[in-house]
C-alpha cells in the first residue's frame, strides 16, 4: 500500500513538471515541436580585406657587443667608468702603465738617430770611393763595399722607423678606449691586475642597446605559405622592411617604440626547420635588455578578398568543420568548410563558402538540417583581438 502511494505521488509530480516545462519552453523548442520556423540570426558573406597579424616568441640582443681585451702586456693603473655606466665612443675606459712603452719609444727614436748617422757616413764613403775610382786610385771592390754599406745603413733607418711606429702603437694601446657607444657591463679586471692580449683575459663588455635587435624564428611552412599566398594574390605585396614589428613585454605591456625587420636569413636551419628573422627596435629608455624573451607581433599584411565567419558559427564534427547556411527555400543546410587562420575573433574560410551565402550564427544547437528558419541579418565585422601564437613557438 505504501509503495502504491509513493508511485502515485511520483506520477503526479512528473506530470506537473512536464506541463510546467511546456508552458515555459523557449521559442526555439516550441518551433521545433510545432514545426514552425526557428528564428535565427544570419550573416551575409561579403569578401573583404582582412588585416593579418602573426606573433612569435623572440629574444632580444644588443645591436653591437664588444668584449674589451688588452692589446699590450702591463699593469692596469686606472679605470674610467663605473659598472653599468653609459659610455661614449672613444671614451677612455682603462689605462695600462705606459712607462715601458715610453721607454721603448725613446729607444727606437735613439736607434733611428744612430741609423741615420750611419747612413750619412755610408753615403759619404760611396761618394769618396766613387771619386777615387774615377781617378783610378781605388779598387772596384772598395766602391762595391761602400755601396753595400750604404744599402745596409738605409735598411737600418727603415727598421728603426718601423720600431718607432710599433712603439707608438703600443703606447697608444696602453690607453683602452670604447670602440662604440653603449652600456658597459661589470669590470672583469681591477686596477693593479696584470693584463695582456691573451684570449682569456677580458676587461669588460660594451653593448649598444639603442637600437636593440629582436630575433625570432619562422618555420619553413610559414615561409612557403606566405610565398604561395603572395604569388596567388591572396595577400598584399609588401617589402619585408615595411612590415611593422611591435614588441610585447613579458608582463603584457607593448613596447612604445615599434621597429622594423632588417634581416631574414637566407638559410633554413635543417635541425629546426626554421629561418631566423631579425628586427631592429628603438630602445631610448633602455626598457628592453639584451637576453629578454618577448613576443614579436608582425603587422602590415592583409588577406585580400577574404571570406570570414564568426568562430561561433563554426561547428566541429567527426567529418570536419561545418557551418549552417540558409538556402533559397529558407531552410537550414549543412555546408562543409575549410578553415584558414584566425582574423580577430573570426575564422578565415579557405573554401566552402562564396559571396552572398547566408550563414547562421546563433541557435546552432537547435538548428536541424532541412528545417525552416526565420532569419534576421547581422552585420559582418572583423573584430580586433590579440593574434594567435605561431605554431612553432
Amino acid at each position: 500500500k505504501g509503495l502504491i502511494g509513493l508511485t502515485t505521488v511520483m506520477v503526479l509530480f512528473a506530470a506537473a513538471w512536464y506541463l510546467t516545462r511546456e508552458d515555459h519552453a523557449p521559442a526555439a523548442h516550441q518551433a521545433e515541436l510545432g514545426g514552425h520556423a526557428l528564428p535565427v540570426k544570419t550573416l551575409v558573406v561579403t569578401p573583404q580585406d582582412v588585416p593579418m597579424m602573426a606573433q612569435y616568441l623572440a629574444q632580444t640582443e644588443a645591436s653591437e657587443s664588444v668584449t674589451l681585451r688588452a692589446r699590450v702586456n702591463g699593469f692596469l693603473i686606472e679605470r674610467g667608468f663605473e659598472d653599468g655606466d653609459e659610455v661614449e665612443k672613444d671614451q677612455v675606459l682603462f689605462r695600462i702603465d705606459p712607462e715601458p712603452f715610453e721607454v721603448a719609444l725613446r729607444r727606437a727614436e735613439a736607434g733611428l738617430s744612430a741609423a741615420q748617422a750611419q747612413l750619412v757616413r755610408a753615403e759619404q764613403q760611396v761618394r769618396r770611393f766613387g771619386d777615387l775610382a774615377e781617378l783610378q786610385q781605388a779598387a772596384a771592390n772598395e766602391l762595391e763595399q761602400a755601396q753595400e754599406s750604404q744599402r745596409i745603413a738605409a735598411a737600418s733607418v727603415e727598421t728603426q722607423k718601423a720600431l718607432i711606429e710599433q712603439a707608438k702603437l703600443d703606447l697608444g694601446y696602453a690607453t683602452v678606449r670604447s670602440p662604440i657607444s653603449g652600456v658597459i657591463g661589470a669590470r672583469l679586471q681591477d686596477t693593479g691586475s696584470y693584463v695582456g692580449p691573451a684570449a682569456e683575459v677580458h676587461l669588460a663588455t660594451v653593448r649598444n642597446v639603442d637600437p636593440l635587435y629582436v630575433r625570432y624564428s619562422v618555420s619553413e611552412q610559414d615561409l612557403l605559405r606566405w610565398q604561395r599566398m603572395t604569388a596567388e594574390g591572396l595577400v598584399n605585396e609588401v617589402a619585408v622592411e615595411d612590415l611593422g614589428v611591435e614588441i610585447v613585454l613579458p608582463d603584457g605591456r607593448v613596447h612604445p617604440h615599434p621597429g622594423h625587420i632588417d634581416y631574414v636569413d637566407v638559410e633554413v636551419d635543417p635541425s629546426t626547420g626554421t629561418a631566423v628573422v631579425r628586427a631592429t627596435v628603438p630602445n631610448p629608455d633602455h626598457t628592453l635588455r639584451p637576453g629578454q624573451f618577448v613576443h614579436a607581433r608582425i603587422s602590415g599584411l592583409s588577406r585580400l578578398n577574404a571570406i570570414v565567419v564568426p568562430q561561433a558559427a563554426v561547428l566541429h564534427s567527426p567529418n570536419g568543420t561545418v557551418v549552417y547556411v540558409v538556402d533559397e527555400a529558407g531552410t537550414a543546410q549543412i555546408r562543409p568548410v575549410e578553415l584558414g587562420e584566425w582574423a580577430g575573433s573570426d575564422w578565415v574560410v579557405e573554401s566552402g563558402l562564396r559571396a552572398g551565402d547566408r550563414v547562421i550564427v546563433d541557435h546552432l544547437m537547435q538548428v536541424r538540417p532541412g528545417a525552416p528558419v526565420e532569419t534576421s541579418i547581422e552585420a559582418q565585422s572583423v573584430e580586433s583581438s590579440p593574434p594567435v601564437e605561431s605554431s612553432e613557438n
